[in-house]
Parts: C-alpha cells; sequence; structure tokens
C-alpha cells in the first residue's frame, strides 16, 4: 500500500525463526523497530495490569520515535492514550485479557481484587472506544457491542493453507490439536478424551512460552501413553502431524475465531469443539462436531473419526479458502483504504468548517 511500516513487538521477526515456525518473512515490509518487554521478563503477578502500563508507555514511545499517521493494534488488551485514539486501528481478538476472563479468577475470593480495578481502568482511561475497531468473529463482535458499547468491522484472520494431496492411505487414527500450550485452552479436556479412547493416538501441536513451562510440565505428567507433544514444533513437522491426522480436537472454551479449527479443515482434518464461541455463533463448525461436556467430547471424536471420507476432507479444504490470507489482504486494504479516506474528509470538514 505504499506505507512506511514501523513495529513494536517484543521480538524482531527473524527471517531464520518465521520462515521456520510459520513459513513467511516479513523483514523487506519493516522500516523501523521498537522492542517492547517480553512476556519472559514480565513478573508472575498481575499480569493484566502491567500489560496495560507496559502497552501505554510503548504506544508513547512509538508515537514519539516515528511519529505515525496512524496506528495499527493486533492486541486488545494495550491501553490507548487519548491523543492517538482516533488515529488508531485496533484489531481485538478479544474485549478482555484472557487472564482477566480466566476461570482461575472467576468465583474466588481474588475476583473483586484483581478483576475489578482492571474493569474500571479499562472503562475509564482506555481511549479504545474511541479508536476504529476491527474483530475476528460475530462472536467477538456481539461481546465488544455488550462489553464497549461501540460497533466493529469483522474481518477473519489470515489462516494458513495446504494443498499437498489428501490420501486414505496417509490418514491415520490420529486426533491432534494445534495451539499454544496455556490454561486458557483448557488441555486437560483433551487429556481426558485421550484416557477414554486409549486405542486411538494424541498429537499435540504447540508453543509454549517460558512462563508457561510449569503448565505444559504438568500436562506432560498427567497426559496418558497415548498422547505425544510436539513443543515448539516446526512447520514441517505439523504439516507431518496434519497429513497424517483425522481429527482435530480444540477445547478451549468461548474460542473467539479458532485459526486451527480453519486450518485443520485446509488439511482435511476434522475439527471439533466446544459448543461455543466462533465455532457455534459464526458457525464455523457443525453442531453434530460441538460438544457440550467430556462425555460428548469423547463421543464427538469418536463419531468423526468414523466418518472422515476423502470427500469430506475435500470439502473441508474448500471452505477453508475463504479465510486465506489472500482474503485477509484483500479485505484489509479495502478497509484502511477507506478509513485513511474517510479521516482525510472528516480533517478537510473541520478544517473548512472552522
Amino acid at each position: 500500500m505504499g506505507f512506511r511500516v514501523n513495529l513494536c513487538s517484543s521480538v524482531y521477526p527473524e527471517p531464520t525463526i518465521t520462515l521456520d515456525r510459520v513459513g513467511i518473512d516479513v523483514t523487506d515490509s519493516i522500516d523501523g523497530f521498537l522492542k517492547a518487554i517480553p512476556r519472559s521478563e514480565i513478573l508472575p503477578f498481575f499480569g493484566a495490569y502491567q500489560r496495560l502500563c507496559y502497552s501505554y508507555f510503548f504506544f508513547k514511545k512509538l508515537i514519539g520515535k516515528y511519529h505515525p499517521d496512524f496506528i495499527l493494534v493486533t492486541g486488545g488488551s494495550s491501553l490507548i492514550p487519548k491523543s492517538a485514539a482516533e488515529r488508531t486501528i485496533v484489531y481485538v481478538h478479544f474485549p478482555i485479557d484472557l487472564e482477566v476472563a480466566s476461570k482461575r479468577y472467576i468465583n474466588t475470593k481474588y475476583k473483586r481484587v484483581y478483576i475489578k480495578p482492571w474493569q474500571f481502568i479499562s472503562n475509564n482511561l482506555d481511549y479504545i472506544k474511541k479508536a476504529t475497531i476491527i474483530t475476528n468473529s460475530n462472536y467477538t463482535k456481539n461481546l465488544i457491542k455488550e462489553a464497549w458499547g461501540t460497533e466493529s468491522t469483522v474481518i477473519p484472520p489470515p489462516c494458513p493453507q495446504y494443498a499437498f494431496p489428501i490420501s486414505e492411505q496417509q490418514k491415520q487414527e490420529v486426533i491432534c490439536s494445534l495451539g499454544r500450550f496455556t490454561p486458557e485452552k483448557d488441555y486437560e479436556t483433551i487429556l481426558e478424551v485421550a484416557s477414554r479412547l486409549r486405542d486411538k493416538t494424541f498429537e499435540l501441536v504447540g508453543s509454549v512460552t517460558s512462563d508457561k513451562r510449569d503448565y505444559l510440565a504438568y500436562l506432560i505428567k498427567s497426559a496418558p501413553k497415548n498422547v505425544k507433544f510436539h513443543i515448539n514444533a516446526t512447520v514441517g513437522e505439523k504439516l507431518q502431524v496434519l497429513a497424517r491426522a483425522k481429527v482435530l480436537l480444540h477445547s478451549f472454551i468461548g474460542e473467539h475465531f479458532g485459526i486451527a479449527l480453519v486450518e485443520a479443515m485446509s488439511a482435511g482434518v476434522i475439527p471439533v469443539t466446544h459448543d461455543s464461541g466462533a465455532a457455534k455463533e459464526d458457525n464455523l463448525v457443525p453442531i453434530e462436531n460441538r460438544y457440550h461436556d467430556i462425555d460428548g467430547a469423547v463421543k464427538a471424536t469418536a463419531d468423526a473419526l468414523d466418518k472422515w471420507n476423502l470427500s469430506t476432507a475435500e470439502s473441508l479444504r474448500e471452505s477453508a479458502k475463504k479465510f486465506s490470507p489472500e482474503e485477509y489482504r484483500s479485505s484489509i486494504k479495502k478497509f484502511i483504504h477507506s478509513w485513511i479516506i474517510s479521516k482525510k474528509l472528516l480533517i478537510e470538514n473541520n478544517i473548512q468548517g472552522s
């Protein structure tokens, strides 16, 4: 689009790492870089508050260093300064910090002392409601409307697309999962299903940050013998798992969108997920492949394995194409272009009216 891009992130996207992990190199698109504090350096307590504070100060530092015409934020946990709100687009994945929303805090004695101040800060000091908001699904759009009383535009995120051949000979009785190893994803459900389907193989592909290694160690220790972990897997390792899997079991309750669901579909893998979030509200996953409890998860997973065939796999792959990176780039470019024009017209009208 002809813009100079200055990135503020905790890690510079080194080509050797991004090509290995996600198959892309974006360094040619980055003109300037401001290093933020990585998660590994954030203290283990009051993480939600630290993220708000750090995001605000790095936001201000970015503005002071590069003087951007507009800002694109990719995380809803940022604290938006008032001076920058009207020239900021925020891609909100979820209107509440996941740590605040986590069931670990809900209905416990920590709720008032932890969540209430965060809500006050978000409702009174964050100018995100004056920014332009994009979001990932109709499910999240409705939550944003409920939480902030403001509208947003749905632009689904770019999802990996695969073209490798799918064959009955290659596919096995394998159930996989894709995602970060973090408590919010509720991997305990997957381990319980695996313990009830001990004649099936479960392959869990995911990344882990240093602050979640204890949780991953707990999962590994708790896992039955038919579960294999692929930790910080390369693209090649992930593709090998997807090529032999028939079903993806996704245990995150209230999934905001679910890139993993579409990624599985593109690999000819049937997604099975909780009956909530975008899987339900945006109809990403058919009702027969959604579950409410452990018993339902076991049944839905076993049924999906039994009904997998080449025709279903090709149909899933075709459905995934509407969430391709090309579709995303086209949508986001059109949106930003229209947004910039509207901002210029607004400025011109203000000048003429003054």
